[in-house]
C-alpha cells in the first residue's frame, strides 16, 4: 500500500467510526468495511444522485451537506430537504424503503460519500448485526420525521410549520454565535417555503413576522435563531408566549 493509498484508507477510517451505522464496532470491523466501500469526494454543486444513475448503489454522506430535490414537470426544482451526515441516499429496497422518485441529491459543499451495493451492505450486516441494529434505528427516526412533517402539513398554520422547521435545522445544523443559534445551511427563502409547503411569498411575510417578535434575524441564506425558547415554543403550541 503506497503511503497516499494508506492516507486516503485512513481518512476512510475516521469517517466511517464518525457514522452512526458504524456505532458498537471495533477498529478492526471499521477497517474491514472501509475495504468494502468506495469513498468519493464531491465539490458544491455536485451532482450525487439522480433518475438516470443505476439503481444498485447506496450512499451514505460522510462529510458535508446535500440538498435533495425533485423537477417538476415545467422545469423547476421542488427542495425536500437539507441532509447532513449519516443519511442514506440511493436504492434502499434492502431498508425497507423505496428511493425516491426521480429525486436528485447534489452536494452543497464540498462533500465525502461512502457508496456501496446492496449485495456488499446485506453481507456486512449478516457479518455484523450491529450494523442492521443500527439501520433499524435510523429507519425509525426517519419515519418519525416523515410522520411529523406529514402531520404538519395537514394540521397545522405555516408559521407553526417555519417555527418547527427552523427548530429541526438547528438541531442538526447550528452554531451558536454572539445573537444566538446560526443555522449552518445555505438556503433560499424558494428552498425553505418549497420544504414547508407554503409560497415565498408567505413565507417571506411570516419570516419578517418573526423578525419583527424578535424571534431571529435573517440575511445572506443564513438565518440566525435569537429567542430559542419562544421559538420551540411556537413549534409546540403555535403560539410563541
Amino acid at each position: 500500500m503506497t503511503e497516499s493509498t494508506r492516507r486516503s484508507f485512513t481518512e476512510k477510517l475516521g469517517l466511517l467510526r464518525e457514522l452512526d451505522l458504524s456505532d458498537g464496532l471495533a477498529d478492526a470491523d471499521v477497517a474491514a468495511i472501509g475495504h468494502a466501500t468506495t469513498m468519493t469526494h464531491c465539490r458544491p454543486g455536485q451532482l450525487i444522485l439522480s433518475p438516470d444513475d443505476p439503481p444498485d448503489r447506496i450512499h451514505i454522506l460522510k462529510q458535508g451537506q446535500v440538498r435533495v430535490y425533485r423537477v417538476t414537470p415545467d422545469g423547476k426544482q421542488l427542495t425536500l430537504d437539507i441532509y447532513e451526515p449519516g443519511t442514506i441516499l440511493g436504492d434502499m429496497r434492502l431498508l425497507g424503503q423505496d428511493r425516491l422518485p426521480e429525486a436528485y441529491a447534489e452536494a452543497i459543499d464540498s462533500a465525502v460519500i461512502c457508496t456501496i451495493t446492496p449485495d456488499e451492505l446485506r453481507r456486512l450486516v449478516e457479518r455484523y448485526p450491529i450494523i442492521g441494529v443500527n439501520i433499524i434505528g435510523y429507519l425509525s427516526r426517519r419515519l418519525q420525521d416523515a410522520e411529523r412533517q406529514l402531520e404538519a402539513m395537514a394540521y397545522q398554520r405555516v408559521g407553526q410549520r417555519l417555527a418547527q422547521r427552523l427548530m429541526d435545522l438547528a438541531a442538526r445544523f447550528g452554531v451558536p454565535v454572539a445573537r444566538g443559534t446560526l443555522i449552518e445551511a445555505r438556503l433560499t427563502q424558494q428552498e425553505l417555503a418549497e420544504m414547508i409547503g407554503t409560497t415565498r411569498e408567505t413565507l417571506a411575510h411570516t419570516l419578517a413576522d418573526f423578525r419583527r417578535r424578535g424571534l431571529l434575524d435573517t440575511g445572506h441564506h443564513r438565518v440566525v435563531i435569537r429567542d430559542a425558547e419562544r421559538l420551540a415554543r411556537l413549534a409546540r403550541d403555535g403560539e410563541p408566549g
